[in-house]
């Protein structure tokens, strides 16, 4: 009996001092990059008391990275200058090619929806109706694009939109002019341009906050629903660290996590909270990513037949590898 407590003894405390070294190698200190759909200080004040909220929980210093070009967030997620992002989907699928980071979880609307659609909108007294009156008048009207890194504001609208209607939109509007969220609203509401991209999120807050720039502008294209942006963390977190990031953000607004603020959920896209989720939510983004690049293949006039069968192949064997990828984080 005695060599056997000794030996629990032993065991105890070799038990306790791997507990103290995981929390050793614990980081002190985290930054979380925040994608900005509207304008940096804008979504750096929306996101503030979540900051303060998860610097409390994890009991680490939070440093906040906000942007208006996604891709600096993903360039720092890369490089380990962050190690927890919100990104659109769109861009999430680079950050989850490369092996270095992985979808924890995804946004839930206070609605309980689990997505949202890419529109196309209008000054609300354009004579514009739908997207067939576009297309009716080639070359007449003005577009103002959403950036290549949003899925919203150009993936979806590129493949739902024009590409499944065979028309480009080079050749459909008389100038085309990149903007983002923010941006495409103004130009809609200020009647600087006919059509733009936007998303049902952003509408839905103009609504809440300014009904009467809201009642300045018209839907006239929705697409299907767009999976709910997701949370990655680098995979080369201490194990123990995200599950205290993913404890955190999953049950952040539910009862059971104290430190929660619903009002603050909602005044961020107007949220209810997150739940678990995989990197498998891409899979929908991954094929209409492949489409879009198979398709610029197509119409590139650069290249010869050669070429083009080449990047096809390129292209397939990419997406191909990816998409297994994706579906066995679905099995997981």
């Amino acid at each position: 009996m005695k060599r056997l407590l000794k030996t629990v003894l032993v065991l105890c405390s070799m038990l306790a001092s791997c507990a103290f070294a995981k929390d050793d190698d614990a980081p002190r200190k985290i930054t979380i990059g925040l994608i900005a759909t509207t304008t940096a200080e804008d979504t750096q004040k929306r996101w503030q008391p979540v900051l303060d909220d998860f610097a409390k929980y994890t009991k680490m210093e939070v440093r906040a990275v906000v942007s208006t070009n996604y891709s600096d967030i993903l360039a720092g997620l890369k490089s380990n200058t962050i190690q927890v992002a919100w990104l659109s989907s769109k861009i999430a699928l680079e950050a989850v090619e490369d092996n270095q980071s992985t979808i924890f979880a995804q946004m839930v609307k206070k609605d309980g929806s689990h997505g949202y659609n890419s529109v196309l909108i209008t000054p609300a007294k354009s004579p514009l109706k739908s997207f067939d009156d576009i297309v009716a008048n080639k070359g007449v009207y003005t577009f103002y694009d959403g950036d290549k890194s949003s899925t919203s504001g150009y993936l979806v609208p590129a493949y739902y939109a024009f590409a499944k209607n065979k028309v480009e939109p080079e050749r459909l509007f008389k100038t085309i002019t990149v903007g983002n969220h923010k941006k495409n609203l103004q130009a809609v509401i200020a009647g600087q341009v006919d059509v733009a991209t936007n998303n049902t999120e952003e509408l839905d807050r103009l609504k809440k906050e300014s009904p009467e720039q809201f009642s300045k502008l018209r839907v006239i294209w929705s697409s299907p629903l767009i999976p709910n942006d997701p949370l990655l963390y680098r995979k080369d977190l201490p194990a123990a660290s995200k599950a205290r990031i993913e404890e955190f953000f999953v049950t952040y607004g539910k009862p059971k996590n104290p430190a929660s603020q619903p009002d603050v959920l909602q005044n961020i896209l107007d949220l209810s909270g997150f739940q678990h989720s995989t990197d498998a939510q891409l899979k929908p983004i991954a094929d209409l990513t492949m489409f879009g690049l198979l398709r610029n293949n197509m119409y590139d006039s650069k290249l010869s037949t050669a070429q083009k069968q080449k990047a096809f192949e390129e292209i397939t064997a990419r997406f191909g590898k990816l998409s297994m990828a994706l579906e066995m984080a679905r099995i997981r």
